[in-house]
């Protein structure tokens, strides 16, 4: 194996030359993975979007008021 370094990472290669990993430092890989934590936050907030906007105008919503008040009386 061979490494590489290009920028924040080092690249592993086999005999023949191809890439089969990556090094990174600690730093960039918790930047990494704090970003793709934020993109499935994203996505679960795009996927869930029409959902919510289709119950607003149907009116199946109710306030904060009315929920706290459904289960206070259901206890």
């Amino acid at each position: 194996m061979k490494t590489s370094s290009i920028k924040d990472g080092r690249f592993v290669t086999d005999s023949k030359g191809r890439t089969v990993g990556v090094l990174l430092d600690v730093k960039t890989y918790e930047r990494l993975r704090e970003a793709e934590e934020s993109l499935a936050d994203i996505r679960a907030y795009d996927d869930a979007r029409p959902k919510a906007v289709a119950e607003v105008k149907a009116g199946q919503v109710a306030s904060l008021d009315d929920y706290r008040a459904r289960r206070s009386r259901a206890k």
